[in-house]
Order: C-alpha cells, then structure tokens, then sequence
C-alpha cells in the first residue's frame, strides 16, 4: 500500500483510496466491469434509486465509458480550492438582489443607530 499524498485532503485521500479499489487492472480508469460494486453501494444508499442508474453516466464526462480519478471527484463533489477540499452544494439558490439590498440596509442602519 502506497502512502497517501500529504497534499491531499481526507476527502481526496478517501477517493484516491477507493478508486485504486475499484481499479482492479491499474488501468487509470474504472471500466463497466470495475464500476459494478460502485453501482451496488450506491443502490443501497441512494434515494431515490432511479439516480443511480444515471450517475455514472452523469459522472462520465469525456463519454469514454470509464472514470477517471478527476471525474470521480468531481462526480463525488471533492474539490480542491485554495488549499482546502470543498463540497460543491449543487443545489443552492443564488442570492437574489433583494435580499442582499435588504442585509445592507440593515447593516447600514445599525451604524447609524
């Protein structure tokens, strides 16, 4: 077993962990075959299950039928940004304009009260 890079966060370590798992050949890529227990954790886990058989494909960016270790991490939502890993939220609402005009206010008639 091969020492974990310490550069990388636990979220990538995690990854690079797992994705040597599923890469029974050391291809560099996880295939159809390699990909199945993935597939099958993720049915266990995932609601609704109608997701799962969408998310490789999802996760497939260059259409190559495999993953690589970048597509898994982007897939998974383990990023690297200044330093630090992140998990994109997907799913967030942007700010409207509204809403910041109206915290400013508040902020504004604060330091005039």
């Amino acid at each position: 077993v091969s020492e974990p890079d310490p550069n990388h966060t636990l979220e990538e370590r995690v990854v690079h962990w797992y994705f040597k798992q599923l890469d029974k050949n050391s291809s560099g890529d996880i295939g159809k075959k390699e990909i199945k227990p993935f597939k099958r954790f993720l049915r266990k886990k995932s609601k609704p299950k109608k997701c799962v058989k969408k998310f490789v494909e999802y996760c497939d960016v260059n259409n190559d039928k495999s993953l690589s270790v970048q597509e898994l991490m982007g897939c998974l939502g383990v990023t690297k940004e200044e330093g630090k890993a992140e998990t994109k939220k997907r799913h967030t609402a942007p700010k409207t304009n509204t809403e910041s005009t109206s915290s400013s206010r508040q902020q504004v008639s604060k330091k005039q009260g």
